[in-house]
């Protein structure tokens, strides 16, 4: 017999009756393939039974299965007493591998905890015992506060206790799983967290990764944060007590006890509330109730889901009675788990229908002589075994005939019987007798089926690891390419490019990072007025400024790259704005800043962004800037065109600048603020060869410049001027790098000109100024155009301090200019008179020092954001509409319209198109460097003021 005599010749003899056992808890690996197991009778005395009921009890722990083996010796006294039995050994360690969770039964510990409180309720005053746990005497004092309520709305007062109660007791009955060693707030956390956040991150890198290699910077950061914020929630919900009642919304959807319609609060008040009249009843109700709850408990624990440890159970759990007998609670409980399977109430009607599946297995020991009743003197009757039996049999229709009105509901029937079949299967119980050994051998059974290997537990971390690791990568890619998550991108030279409405500090530095770099106090004042633009609730009109606001990356040396003149040009925009503004008394000025890389090297990128950013952005009415001339501005221009915006270049000054082709000639939407090239260069080499420069009249000039082939102002600038010096001798030595530059002005001075005509860039000028001061053996005479204002603007001191060469160049615009010698009597302009207290608000440092922003790019880009202000104005109160970009380009093409007659570089009236849209006779600046470090303008040559201007020294057609 097994188990009495040497274990392993039990095993042996009883091998057939354990691959049995082992076949209906092996769980298959697909869930169509799952059904309801039926129970399993071992019939036979009570010694073989407990005999079998250890071997597969121990079977069960050497595997670490989920297992409960209720004895036959102290057996626990009622169906609750079982049902907290087998919720205690199932989620025992001895249940679970090590590594996963064990089995949880929220539902069950609430509804045992709601039983609890009805039996201390019915008990009356009977206090606690001395040495009753803790949890117990809580309870008593909780049911003397709900029987006891303040004086009152007593309903209402025992709803909000037990509300709060109920509140604390999901978070509890989530955090006490067993009786025995709490888990602890740690544990549930893990233990969520295990469900969660695997996925969860998962899910959240992926996303994250595809936002930032789709969208940008922005979208990643956003989709991480709302997910992981989505993530953080659920495992802190969870938690808490009000997710925890919020879990228990099962028990409204039982069929068991009577319950209101105030939700759980309600159907706990009905379980609570003892109701002599049905307590018979109810009590019964309420044993259904525990049976559902442990077996939803249990559905829930395998159901397969997004759970990795549901998936990881290969082992049904199983309930092992070891002998029944007729008194025993056992009995009670299968009939009770039966009848919920089946889904039948008291008077044998269906509640609903089968339930469906849950993965209990049950065992049980029954002597086959034991009478069905545990009553002596009871007459001989039904055989316990045939109780049980009857219990769990399949219920179906004996063929009775129906009436013609019945037979209406036959189909129905038919189909119900189907389903209950179909779920509870075509046999609910299964018999051994386990005292007949007829002998033999059995060959061996299949190996058990293992864990799947891609239900370890330490696979979805390291899945989440690999998934955010690659994301973490995706994403530290896609920062090398943004410089803001919010659209500023980083080129492969490490610039960093883009629009902002000044929130992201554009500044010497390639990473736009340093806050203390000479544009970010500028880009600051611009961020505070467009919030003030927003703020007022009026409608407004925006201007976006294209220029280079950060430093050639390949210059080590970033002092050398001046900004000057975009620090200028952004000052200029902000005075416009704060000053447009204040004067309006309903439209407003908002600005943006688009930074198109050092040299404008990524004008036509940026260009598209702004041109995208339009279509969207009805209140752009133009573009400015383009202040250097190069092949990236002409592409630049192109693109914006074909969004019909007003283009407005601020110091541009090759000829062809706007130019789309020979036969379609210059962009209608191109205004241009600076003079062409020509006309520059034929007032410098007027001035050169009539004595205006230096006091005497220069007969050999030499012309440094760039030969760049994407440079169009400088070589286009010294052809004009090459073109201009006649009948003089010009000497033409272009410079590709500063090795260049170093050898073509040493060149240059072994032979001395009379005049240097530098028509470079502003960033090479300071070794030109250098080689000057160390090759040439007399004190030099140099000319150059406007672009060198920007070196003038931060170290004209050290150029008069010095004095190693005498320099003159013509600037777009000077504050010197604005004197009694041109204009006589009439007021200055306004615009310098603002100037220097705005600058120094802004730089925090007097704009006459050195490092300070360019006054000559401030006027040309405060005259261009005024003008567009200013015709946006116009265009609104002439339409009572905010202006749109076709309304502002038609009043700018208007050839009758001064568009600005007092700007601070001069009169501004556009010519036809045919010419490139020229501002029509726009002042030209001839100024030099005193030995203080002043500017002194020695000749104005076109329209500064409209009338009473002061004579100048200019050439017969300017």
């Amino acid at each position: 017999m097994a188990g009495g005599g040497d274990q392993t010749l039990g095993e042996d003899r009883l091998r057939g009756v354990l691959d049995l056992f082992e076949r209906l808890r092996e769980r298959p690996p697909w869930q169509w393939r799952e059904r309801l197991r039926p129970v399993l009778f071992l019939l036979g005395p009570g010694k073989p039974a407990k005999d079998v009921a250890e071997l597969f009890k121990d079977r069960c722990e050497r595997e670490k299965a989920p297992v409960s083996h209720i004895a036959a010796d102290n057996a626990p006294g009622d169906v609750a007493g079982v049902l907290r039995e087998a919720k205690r050994e199932l989620s025992q360690p001895s249940s679970h591998p090590r590594g996963e969770p064990p089995l949880r039964f929220p539902l069950l510990e609430m509804a045992l905890w709601l039983r609890d409180l009805r039996e201390i309720r019915l008990a009356g005053d009977d206090p606690p015992d001395r040495d009753a746990p803790s949890t117990e005497r809580e309870n008593h004092r909780l049911v003397r506060r709900l029987t006891e309520p303040p004086v009152g709305d007593n309903e209402n007062a025992r709803r909000r206790e037990l509300n709060r109660v109920i509140r604390r007791r999901g978070r509890d009955v989530l955090r006490d799983l067993d009786q025995e060693g709490p888990r602890g707030r740690t544990a549930v956390f893990l233990a969520f967290l295990e469900q969660i956040a695997p996925i969860g991150i998962a899910v959240v890198a992926l996303v994250s990764a595809g936002a930032a290699a789709a969208i940008d910077l922005a979208a990643a950061f956003l989709a991480a944060s709302v997910g992981l914020a989505f993530v953080i929630v659920q495992i802190a919900a969870r938690m808490r007590g009000w997710y925890g009642v919020r879990s228990f919304g099962w028990f409204l959807r039982q069929p068991y006890l009577d319950r209101d319609s105030t939700g759980f609060l309600g159907f706990a008040l009905g379980v609570f509330d003892p109701r002599p009249a049905e307590s018979d009843d109810h009590a019964e109700q309420l044993d259904l109730l525990l049976v559902a709850a442990f077996l939803e408990d249990l559905r829930r624990n395998y159901r397969r889901d997004y759970r990795r440890a549901a998936w990881a159970r290969v082992r049904y759990p199983v309930l092992i009675f070891e002998h029944l007998s007729p008194g025993h609670p056992g009995v009670r409980v299968v009939e009770l788990i039966e009848r919920v399977r089946a889904g039948r109430r008291n008077d044998g009607r269906d509640d609903g229908g089968p339930r469906g599946f849950d993965p209990l297995v049950i065992t049980a020991g029954v002597d086959p002589t034991a009478p069905a009743a545990d009553d002596p003197s009871a007459p001989a009757g039904p055989r316990l075994v045939d109780r049980l039996a009857q219990s769990v049999r399949v219920d179906l229709w004996s063929g009775e005939p129906q009436d013609v009105v019945a037979a209406r509901g036959l189909w129905d029937r038919y189909w119900e019987e189907q389903r209950r079949v179909g779920v509870l299967g075509s046999r609910r119980e299964l018999r051994v007798d386990i005292t007949r050994d007829p002998g033999g051998n059995l060959p061996s059974a299949e190996p058990p089926r293992r864990r799947p290997r891609a239900t370890h537990p330490a696979l979805p971390w390291i899945a989440m690891v690999a998934v955010a690791a690659a994301s973490v990568t995706v994403i530290s890619v896609q920062a090398l390419k943004y410089c803001s998550p919010f659209g500023i991108t980083r080129t492969a030279d490490g610039e960093c490019i883009g629009i902002t409405d000044g929130s992201f500090r554009f500044g010497e530095g390639s990473d736009g990072e340093n806050n203390d770099n000479r544009l970010s106090p500028v880009l600051r004042r611009i961020k505070s007025l467009n919030d003030e633009v927003t703020r007022s609730g009026k409608p407004y009109a925006t201007v976006v400024y294209l220029g280079p606001l950060t430093a050639d990356p390949s210059i080590k040396n970033r002092q050398i790259d001046l900004l000057a003149g975009a620090q200028g040009e952004l000052v200029g925009l902000a005075i416009a704005q704060r000053r447009f503004n204040d004067a309006s008394q309903n439209l407003r000025l908002r600005v943006l800043v688009a930074n198109a890389g050092a040299k404008f090297r990524h004008a036509e990128e940026v260009a598209e962004r702004i041109r995208a950013r339009a279509l969207k952005d009805r209140s752009i009415v133009a573009v400015i800037g383009f202040e250097q001339s190069r092949r990236q501005t002409q592409d630049a221009i192109r693109v914006l065109a074909k969004s019909a915006l007003p283009l407005v270049g601020t110091a541009n000054s090759y000829n062809g600048t706007a130019l789309l082709d020979s036969h379609a000639g210059y962009s209608p939407y191109y205004f241009r603020l600076a003079p062409p090239n020509a006309r520059l260069a034929a007032h410098a080499a007027f001035w050169a060869r009539n004595g205006q420069v230096g006091g005497r009249r220069a007969k050999v000039a030499e012309v440094i410049y760039d030969g760049d082939p994407n440079d169009l102002y400088s070589q286009d600038l010294a052809s004009q001027f090459q073109k201009a010096f006649r009948p003089g001798t010009v000497r033409m030595r272009p410079y590709r790098d500063p090795g260049d530059l170093d050898k073509s002005v040493r060149e240059a001075c072994q032979n001395p000109p009379d005049i240097f005509y530098y028509a470079g860039r502003s960033d090479e000028f300071r070794s030109f100024a250098n080689v000057l001061e160390l090759a040439c053996p007399k004190r030099p005479l140099v000319l150059a155009d406007d672009e060198i204002a920007k070196y003038v603007s931060d170290n004209a001191a050290e150029i008069g301090r010095k004095g190693t060469f005498t320099l003159y160049f013509m600037p777009l615009a000077a504050r010197e200019a604005w004197t009694r010698r041109w204009i006589g009597a009439q007021p200055p302009q306004t615009f310098y008179s603002d100037y220097d207290p705005a600058a120094r608000s802004m730089t925090g440092r007097s704009p006459s020092g050195d490092r300070g922003p360019s006054v000559t790019r401030a006027a040309v880009s405060y005259d261009a954001a005024t003008m567009i202000a200013t015709v946006a104005n116009q265009v609104f109160w002439e339409q009572k509409a905010s202006p749109t970009a076709g309304a502002v380009f038609a009043a700018l093409n208007d050839p009758e319209r001064d568009v600005l007659p007092n700007g601070a570089s001069g009169v501004l009236r556009f010519g036809p198109r045919s010419t490139g849209h020229q501002v029509l006779d726009k002042p030209v600046l001839l100024a030099t460097v005193r030995p203080d470090g002043t500017t002194e303008v020695r000749q104005v040559c076109g329209k500064l003021i409209a009338s009473g201007q002061g004579r100048a020294e200019c050439p017969p057609d300017g």
